[in-house]
């Protein structure tokens, strides 16, 4: 693990489903596995639509509370509204799917600003500063959307 990712709340966890942003990004912010988190949505039926996985606010938060954390949904205004950490639904076409939009964690962190940790794509993305020797994803690519979810302390 590199300086930057050790100095980070959340260690990234990959989603391994086509559609299990959801899935990854409950995984990341509950210290969980993505086996672990995969089990809660499959158990309660979570994401259980034409596309496995594929979750909405509402399940999403369902999911985080059975895994002991809790949230709020905020609309969104800013990126400088990330004031700890937060599950942000974005429309990017980044990844090995092709999708509108998907979830990915963002965290604030004391040097490099909202750290973006989205499990469909290998590559952070930062804010302000970028950390030397990372090969990084630009952040302007991530366009936030009409809500987020808070992660409370």
């Amino acid at each position: 693990m590199s300086a930057w990712e050790s100095s980070c709340r959340i260690k990234k966890v990959m989603q391994r489903d086509r559609f299990g942003c959801g899935v990854a990004c409950a995984a990341m912010v509950a210290g969980k596995s993505y086996s672990d988190a995969r089990r809660v949505f499959t158990e309660r039926g979570l994401g259980a639509k034409k596309r496995q996985f594929a979750t909405n606010f509402s399940e999403l938060r369902h999911c985080l509370e059975l895994l002991g954390i809790e949230s709020e949904l905020r609309r969104w205004s800013s990126w400088d509204a990330i004031d700890g950490l937060g599950i942000v639904a974005v429309s990017t076409s980044l990844g090995s799917t092709n999708r509108n939009w998907h979830w990915v964690v963002a965290e604030r962190h004391e040097i490099f600003g909202v750290v973006l940790h989205d499990p469909d794509f290998d590559l952070p993305s930062f804010s302000s500063i970028n950390p030397d020797g990372v090969h990084c994803h630009p952040f302007s690519e991530y366009q936030a959307r009409k809500s987020w979810i808070r992660i409370s302390p």
